[in-house]
């Protein structure tokens, strides 16, 4: 028994480490994309609709939307979705419009059959029509630099995928643990991403071609699902589409004093989404669920047992040896985050993450149902919505 977990713990900062240098390979890749898109592809760059949901009142979507709306991609028609005309995000969009009055505004109304971000981004591909050859859709609440929309759809422009993928990075403004854990849950999941096992759309910032909109049917599967990317990439990983990974597409996510039920219920709705749209992956990251909680585990009470003069010394020698390869292998991940962290905080925020992920995974086995803002979601196979009903 000790043997196995000690292996446990070996895979566990064996998978740290592998993902440690997948997230150096993307910072390289992400150098030679920007540097690729100042060139103009041959025929010119696409007309691109840049399709944005916004809802609610976040207290920097306004800064969020101005770094989307200064996009230096030529052509470029921005589109901000409203679920209703009077509501705190609309007037945000009619304050918006007198100092980017190239802005479309468009009113989806309420969601009947589907998620409302789904039914907000189908929406607005509707009022875009054909006016656009590419479609670009991006979240309401993080930061992009200039060139964001000419790296994220750019390998569609060039013809070289259909649909292409970003993601976001967080930066932590503050070093209490809520923070950090999620900032270290997003590097997680960006590195994830690197692995092309792993790459699917990632509905903060995706883009496809309006052929390959149509021609996969994305509007049909959209209309009745609860959830936009991991419907998407189900579908594509389904029928042997390949998306292109933009690793320059980056948006800046920032976070201060974040809050623990805001961070629960983010991390519940990533986990629920694959249960339901992608079931495969969801079951993996049972796997993986284990190996971040069983190696610590053991080491405490290892630990523990050893104090109280209840276990052999091999034991916590073990412990001992895998805090330490934990802690070499944690260190270099927080050259990713703007700002320098001490490694034991850093380590508590692996805790927390590494906690608040087994937590998560273990309620969404009898879960049937996904909270999303202020509806409750009653989901089906495949990420179809059987009932929606405020919450």
């Amino acid at each position: 028994m000790l043997a196995f977990w000690f292996c446990v713990g070996l895979a566990q900062c064996g998978l740290l480490y592998l993902l440690a240098r997948c997230g150096r390979a993307l910072i390289r890749k992400a150098e030679e994309e920007r540097t690729a898109a100042r060139f103009t592809p041959q025929g010119g760059w696409p007309r691109a609709a840049m399709i944005v949901p916004v809802a609610g009142a976040h207290p920097r979507m306004a800064d969020a939307l101005k770094s989307l709306l200064n996009q230096d991609y030529p052509s470029l028609t921005p589109v901000l979705v409203t679920a209703a005309a009077e509501e705190p995000a609309a007037e945000l969009v009619r304050r918006l419009r007198e100092d980017f009055p190239a802005v479309r505004h468009v009113v989806a109304g309420p969601a009947e059959g589907c998620g409302q971000k789904n039914h907000n981004s189908l929406q607005g591909v509707a009022a875009v029509g054909d006016t656009a050859d590419i479609y670009i859709f991006c979240d309401s609440t993080h930061l992009a630099r200039p060139d964001f929309a000419r790296c994220l759809a750019g390998a569609v422009a060039r013809g070289e995928a259909a649909f292409s993928t970003g993601y976001h990075t967080v930066e932590p403004r503050d070093q209490r643990p809520v923070t950090l854990g999620y900032a270290f849950s997003v590097l997680l999941m960006r590195f994830f991403q690197g692995l092309s096992a792993f790459t699917q759309p990632w509905g903060g910032a995706m883009a496809m071609s309006r052929d390959a909109f149509g021609r996969y049917g994305v509007a049909e599967l959209w209309a009745h699902n609860v959830v936009d990317d991991c419907s998407l990439g189900a579908l594509l990983q389904a029928r042997g589409a390949h998306v292109r990974l933009c690793p320059a597409a980056l948006l800046g996510t920032e976070a201060e004093n974040h809050s623990l039920p805001v961070w629960r219920a983010w991390m519940e709705r990533q986990v629920l989404f694959l249960k339901f749209c992608m079931p495969g992956q969801w079951l993996l990251l049972g796997v993986l669920a284990v190996l971040m909680a069983l190696p610590p585990l053991c080491a405490a009470f290892a630990l523990l047992g050893g104090l109280l003069g209840l276990g052999g010394g091999a034991a916590s020698s073990l412990a001992l040896l895998w805090l330490t390869m934990l802690l070499g292998v944690l260190g270099p991940w927080r050259d990713f985050l703007p700002r320098p962290v001490p490694l034991w905080r850093w380590l508590w925020a692996f805790g927390c993450a590494a906690g608040m992920f087994v937590l998560v995974y273990l309620r969404s086995v009898p879960a049937r149902v996904i909270v999303w803002r202020d509806r409750v979601y009653t989901v089906g196979r495949g990420g179809t919505v059987l009932n929606i009903r405020r919450g």
